[in-house]
């Protein structure tokens, strides 16, 4: 079935066109935009440029260069076409300035993709200088995130804050006619014609000076951007009498064949977008050696050398711990916060959060500045190690024994979300580790000790019914195993500090319950249903597995960890280490749109594999460390292109948020640090992510046991047996001078090829025997100097990247080039 316009609309069209000077027809039709019909489209491509009512003679609703919604033909089904908006930035704004109702009629038909940035607005409102809320009107989809089941309306006149008037609940990726009347005491809702709540309001003229199709206004800033489609759009100035708002009804609602052709059309959009989300790496061009590169890089092109790469690790791990320990608010109490955000303005603001913020952030931030400190020798800070402390103590003091929040909007009750439970064990171990602290190994005992009790001893799962038998079901959130195999990790880094039993025994449950319910058999990653389609509890579940594997010594759960980074990471990251936030089923997915987080977990992962007798995953540690981990910090100077901090600020979560977010990392894309409009500057845990998987490279760049030295990671280091000098990216030679007596080894990455590797100790040639990935040096005595050369290849590759094709130049396994680049604070290349 083709969705038509009925004949009397035809008639009120031809009003339109007679009175086109006027503000509206004699029947108060102040807007009609249709995207059946061509001719109010002006269009780039399938990229829509302006979006006319069909009165011609009104000015049209317009999008920027970068804000262009789609206009998509669905002419195989016999489907009109609709205009698609992305839930990132797409947005059409027009006005009609000369009309402020006191009652009105809006009707839209429209089809939810999701709500993955909340809000979702179908159309909004306001006047100049105002909220859509206040002078305006709003129609948005609040809080929806597994399916289109809220609906709020607000705007002049209102009585109350949001209200959800959606009583039913319907799938994404359906159509359905949206109807809402706004008279002098009520705001009615109707969903394809069936009656859903009202709301009260006071008289009150509605300003439609500033209209928004597909987004909202308020707080000074365009937001709740809708991903979804929109073929029709009518609104009235006056309240339809009942027979013509039954015959619009009639004519516009989506009849049960266009939402089966809908299905059917979303099905096979799915599955060509699953088909072409991540396509491998395809080599174009290639070249033996840095040398040949250069040469035939443009003569105008710039020397390699003069290239901004990274290579201090040391300096990146101090920026994490700058970064972990400046994000308290003076205004609460030092409080940390959540997050650091960028506004559309270019000013930074931070932001609390209430489930997972205190008994989250301040565990994660504990251990990631310990870490940076035992890794380093970079002290903790006393005054951030002093506040953590405090905010930790005071998440754990309640009868679980187990860090939980209190919420203000459910009566200032206490919940256990149990995705912070890995983090608040996290904190727990940072004290122990490296302040020793008594009442830390105390209360870690007690958690573990309820974890125990809420654990089926033959599934591995925590139980509701265990829950319900303790009490305290009915404050416990998050009970599933994605969270329960998030805690592997910090289960056997408190069983190495301490010898607990109950560690090793819980680390081995969660294990074995996540390896088979977040991952299938063929290594990739399960459906969002099993996974929780977050790909950071994913990867830290697999980070914790690996470790347990190896610990165990079992072969067989270590080949299935192996087989997921093969095969699983690669769906959801690419070659150069940008992992998905989400799954594409996520309903809070947005495209490109990262976290260094599941970087860092994959990180770890490949490290713990390389320790386990597996050398090649040595590489891939190393290449997200060079291309991903290093070049996406936020440094002062890429921040000041595009940040600038509050000239005012009215509170200390405005103060100086450039300086604090230093050092920093959240939403990274393929190829940027941030993404245009309001976007995460940093947020503590995911920083906390990075520095710790930066601490665990930085101490596996030279291992000394004993007599004997590894060189594993190939950055610069000095130890107190070996000091090493790496020249990679850009040459081929690692150089090794003994401090004392010692045999030596030397990790050959596995993209050299073995012909051209050459060894010299004190300038004296030796064989150059690769054995398990690593050059035998031998023995050498104290000021011996080992030289280590190879060749470096050099190649392009071309990539899909969440459906994006983007073109690499690589030195050995270093980016130096991403195209297309960024907008905003592109990588360095």
């Amino acid at each position: 079935m083709v969705l038509v316009v009925p004949p009397w609309v035809a008639v009120l069209c031809a009003c339109i066109a007679a009175d086109a000077g006027g503000p509206a027809t004699e029947d108060g039709l102040v807007l009609h935009l249709s995207a059946a019909d061509s001719t109010s489209l002006e269009l780039d491509g399938d990229a829509v440029v302006s979006w006319r009512s069909r009165d011609s003679a009104r000015t049209p609703f317009t999008a920027g260069p970068e804000q262009r919604p789609t206009l998509v033909r669905r002419d195989a089904l016999g489907l009109p076409p609709v205009v698609q908006f992305d839930g990132i930035d797409d947005v059409l704004v027009g006005a009609l300035p000369a009309t402020s109702p006191r009652q009105w009629t809006l009707l839209v038909v429209f089809s939810p993709t999701s709500n993955r940035q909340g809000e979702g607005a179908l159309l909004s409102a306001r006047a100049p200088e105002g909220n859509d809320y206040d002078s305006g009107l709003t129609v948005d989809m609040r809080y929806s995130r597994d399916a289109f089941e809220e609906l709020n309306v607000e705007g002049a006149g209102r009585i109350g804050a949001t209200m959800d008037l959606l009583q039913r609940s319907y799938p994404f990726g359906e159509s359905h006619l949206v109807v809402v009347e706004r008279d002098d005491g009520e705001v009615r809702l109707r969903v394809d014609g069936l009656r859903e709540m009202t709301r009260a309001v006071t008289p009150a003229e509605t300003s439609l000076s500033e209209v928004r199709i597909g987004a909202r206004f308020y707080h000074g800033r365009e937001c709740g951007h809708l991903d979804g489609g929109i073929s029709e759009i009518m609104l009235y100035r006056r309240i339809l009498a009942p027979e013509e708002l039954a015959s619009v009804i009639r004519a516009l609602t989506p009849t049960d064949e266009y939402r089966a052709k809908e299905k059917q059309l979303a099905m096979q959009g799915k599955a060509e977008r699953d088909r072409n989300r991540m396509v491998a790496p395809q080599v174009l061009e290639e070249w033996p050696d840095v040398g040949a590169f250069a040469r035939a890089r443009p003569a105008d092109a710039p020397p390699l050398s003069e290239l901004p790469i990274r290579g201090d690790l040391r300096e990146a791990i101090e920026l994490c711990m700058q970064c972990l320990n400046s994000s308290f608010d003076r205004d609460r109490d030092g409080e940390p916060f959540f997050y650091a955000n960028c506004r559309a303005d270019g000013t930074g603001e931070m932001h609390h959060s209430v489930n997972i913020g205190i008994p989250h952030v301040v565990g994660r931030a504990l251990w990631g500045a310990m870490i940076g400190e035992q890794a380093t020798g970079i002290p903790f800070p006393v005054d951030g190690l002093r506040i953590l402390e405090r905010y930790l103590r005071a998440s754990f003091d309640n009868e679980d024994d187990l860090n939980s929040y209190y919420d203000p909007a459910r009566g200032g009750a206490r919940f256990v979300e149990f995705h912070n439970m890995r983090e608040g064990l996290y904190g727990l171990v940072a004290l122990v580790w490296g302040r020793k602290s008594a009442w830390a190994q105390e209360q870690a005992d007690r958690m573990l000790a309820r974890l125990d009790a809420l654990t089926d001893p033959d599934s591995g799962r925590w139980s509701i019914e265990r829950a319900q038998a303790l009490g305290m079901a009915e404050r416990c959130e998050g009970l599933g195993v994605p969270n329960a195999a998030r805690m592997v990790d910090p289960l056997l880094a408190y069983h190495r500090l301490t010898g607990s039993q109950l560690a090793l025994k819980l680390a081995g449950q969660y294990a074995r319950a996540g390896l088979d319910e977040l991952f299938s058999a063929d290594g990739t990653f399960a459906p969002m249903d099993r996974s929780s389609g977050h790909i950071h509890s994913i990867t830290s579940s697999l980070s914790g597995i690996v470790d347990y594997a190896a610990m165990a010594d079992d072969a067989a759960m270590l080949e299935r960890c192996r087989r997921i980074v093969d095969r699983g990471v690669p769906a959801c990251f690419s070659s150069w280490g940008w992992g998905d936030e989400v799954m594409p089923d996520h309903p809070a997915d947005v495209p490109g749109r990262g976290e260094i987080n599941q970087t860092g977990d994959v990180v770890r992962a490949a490290l713990l594999l390389g320790d386990a007798g597996y050398p090649d995953y040595y590489d891939l540690a190393e290449r997200y460390t060079r291309s991903m981990l290093m070049p996406t910090q936020h440094r002062e100077p890429e921040l000041r292109r595009f940040l600038r901090n509050v000239a005012d600020p009215k509170s200390d979560a405005e103060r100086d948020v450039l300086e604090r977010a230093v050092g920093g990392y959240a939403m990274q894309l393929p190829n940027d640090r941030m993404r245009e409009g309001d976007w995460p500057l940093s947020t503590l845990d995911i920083t906390s992510g990075a520095v710790h998987a930066l601490s665990e490279v930085y101490m596996r760049r030279c291992v000394v046991a004993g007599d004997h030295a590894r060189v594993i990671m190939l950055f610069d280091a000095d130890t107190a047996g070996l000091r090493v000098e790496s020249a990679l990216p850009l040459e081929g030679r690692i150089r090794c001078t003994a401090k004392r007596a010692l045999s030596l080894d030397i990790r050959v990455p596995g993209w050299v090829a073995p012909r051209s590797v050459a060894l010299s100790v004190n300038g004296r040639k030796r064989d150059a025997r690769i054995r398990s990935g690593f050059a035998t040096v031998g023995r050498l005595e104290s000021g011996d100097v080992a030289e280590l050369t190879f060749a470096v290849p050099c190649r392009v590759e071309r990539e899909t990247v969440d459906s994006v094709v983007y073109t690499t130049t690589w030195v050995g396994d270093q980016v130096i080039s991403i195209e297309p680049r960024g907008t905003v604070s592109p990588l360095p290349f």
